[in-house]
């Protein structure tokens, strides 16, 4: 019986041993991912006896069975002050060696390619406390060294290669991913460079993460929520008030409330963002664009310093960026010069040919007949001065437009209002067209049911008519012409029609603007300047001009015009239809 007793006093004593083992043990544990910094625990042989979440986290590894010659899977140890030159012998190599390691800095090359900058101290293990026999194990305790990204003579060295990088080429646009790979990791860890305004297209032109992986997951977030400008979300506020902005610490709640959707939420979220410094690119007073920086992942906050040099890099960005844009404008401006010069000497030349001709025949012509005693032909005489006067208003035409487009660059167009009737001035000038009309086989067709009474300047209205008659003509030889003039209230309304070659939707946006042209100069003449000064014509009245045309269908302009300050009795003519609803 005693026996029995005794034997099971030996059992409750092993399982209480196994209990307060079971205890300590996790006790231990709870201690090791408790603690603030990375802890791993190996034996001589290279496996790995404790890793805790923070070793992971600094090291950004899974937790590994076994270490080969003291190095982490994928990572490599280096100088902590040049991360390009390793390390001669791991802390974890010389512990095993039985070195105490102690406090000391070391540079870890992880395998996203960052380099992190560890503190801490490797302890050797020995057997039973004996410090003669060789280590058992190591002990690896290590912390981030959290030290101000930029010292100033980094933060010169950085404007300098950024100044350079801007400085080579004025095309800079292709160029911002290089600039924000200078800036992350050494001032941020991720950043995203915007250009536009808020009143504008705004898109994100380059975008750089820190992480290989998470940056490719903030380039499918911009490419897939790219930034809209009505949705104020979408947008750094400083779009709107031209200010720095920073935030020491970015919620997930801010965050989330930055977002369209649950997946743009999943992928912002995902970036690991923990700070933000975002800074306006202007140039000559306005917001081209914007450059914003963020750090992760318990990365210490945008300070003073990093505001200043951020705010210094985008002057210079946005300086080098207007500089560009104004080559590209000088460039495209000079273009436009020379092919206007080519285009105006070829339309000038061009009637300049036929009177020199015409003149040169009828001097000939009167000295033979002067010679002999014979009286000039009145006939003869008469259809050359036709064709001399024809020629003259070409000319004419063509030194008024470069006449009128000169007075609109310079700001001086001049309206003269009177009252008149629009269907009577259409009228007019159809009947001028008339002939040229026959002779390219179109036919004219006219609606006018009433009078369209405004205040209008007469001479720049026959211009505008003038115009779009003289292109409905021009590119729709051979078919019918129709004109239409109506009223809808206080607005007067043109329509002129043509069946012609039509316009293509890739030209039709251009062909209002200067020295612009949907065709070949060499089947069609002309300045490319008729719709040019019709459109600012129609804009200094306070109206509207659009064009509609489909390939090989013809094409239709409509003209609207202000009425102006018009008797109401106006308004309704006896006879007129109802106005469109």
């Amino acid at each position: 019986m005693s026996s029995g007793r005794a034997q099971l006093s030996k059992i409750r004593q092993v399982l209480v041993e196994r209990a307060e083992a079971r205890l300590s043990d996790a006790a231990l544990r709870l201690l090791i991912e408790q603690t603030g910094e990375a802890l791993l625990l190996m034996d001589a042989a290279g496996h790995v006896l404790a890793f805790n979440a923070e070793a992971g986290h600094q090291f950004r590894i899974p937790v590994p069975e076994r270490l080969e010659h003291g190095c982490l899977p994928g990572c490599d140890w280096v100088r902590p002050e040049n991360a390009s030159v390793p390390l001669e012998v791991s802390p974890l190599t010389r512990a095993l060696a039985g070195e105490g390691v102690r406090e000391e800095r070391w540079g870890l090359r992880r395998p996203d390619g960052t380099v992190v900058v560890l503190r801490g101290s490797v302890f050797p293990i020995s057997p039973a406390g004996s410090a003669e026999e060789a280590p058992s194990g190591v002990l690896l305790r290590a912390r981030e060294e959290l030290l101000p990204r930029l010292d100033a003579t980094r933060a010169a060295r950085l404007l300098a290669e950024a100044g350079a990088l801007l400085g080579a080429e004025l095309e800079t646009e292709a160029q911002m991913e290089p600039l924000l790979r200078l800036l992350v990791p050494s001032l941020a860890d991720a950043g995203v460079l915007f250009l536009g305004s808020s009143g504008e297209s705004v898109r994100a032109v380059a975008a750089v993460h820190a992480e290989p992986e998470r940056h490719v997951l903030l380039v499918e977030m911009l490419c897939r929520y790219p930034p809209d400008t009505l949705d104020p979300r979408g947008l750094p506020s400083l779009f709107l008030t031209g200010r720095t902005e920073r935030t020491a610490e970015l919620t997930e709640e801010q965050q989330v409330a930055l977002t369209r959707d649950a997946e743009h939420a999943r992928l912002l979220l995902s970036l690991g963002l923990s700070s933000y410094l975002g800074v306006p690119l202007v140039a000559r007073g306005r917001i081209i664009g914007a450059l914003a920086l963020f750090r992760t992942d318990g990365a210490p906050a945008f300070g003073d310093e990093d505001e200043r040099l951020a705010e210094e890099l985008s002057r210079r960005t946005a300086l080098s960026l207007d500089n560009a844009r104004l080559l590209r404008e000088a460039r495209e401006a000079v273009r436009l010069r020379d092919e206007f010069l080519g285009i105006a000497s070829h339309e000038l030349k061009t009637p300049l040919t036929p009177l020199h001709l015409k003149v040169q025949l009828l001097q000939k012509q009167v000295d033979l007949l002067a010679a002999n005693g014979k009286p000039v032909s009145a006939e003869r005489v008469s259809e050359t001065l036709d064709v001399v006067q024809r020629q003259v208003r070409k000319l004419t035409s063509l030194v008024d437009n470069l006449l009128d487009v000169s007075r609109i660059t310079a700001g001086r167009l001049k309206l003269e209002l009177e009252e008149m009737d629009l269907a009577s001035v259409a009228a007019e000038i159809l009947y001028r067209f008339a002939p040229s009309a026959a002779q390219l086989h179109c036919s004219l067709e006219m609606h006018a049911p009433v009078p369209v009474l405004g205040r209008w300047d007469r001479l720049r209205l026959e211009q505008v008519v003038t115009n779009l008659l003289s292109n409905a003509l021009k590119y729709g030889a051979g078919q019918p012409v129709r004109l239409l003039v109506e009223a809808d209230g206080r607005t007067a309304r043109l329509i002129v029609e043509d069946g012609g070659i039509g316009i293509s939707a890739r030209d039709l946006p251009r062909i209002f603007e200067r020295f612009e042209r949907a065709v070949s100069d060499r089947h069609y003449g002309g300045l490319g300047l008729g719709l040019y000064i019709t459109r600012q014509i129609v804009e200094a009245f306070g109206g509207t001009v659009k064009a509609t045309s489909e390939l090989g269908r013809g094409s239709t302009f409509v003209l609207e015009l202000p009425r102006g300050d018009i008797p109401e009795e106006w308004l309704s003519v006896p006879g007129a239809p109802e106005p469109k609803p």
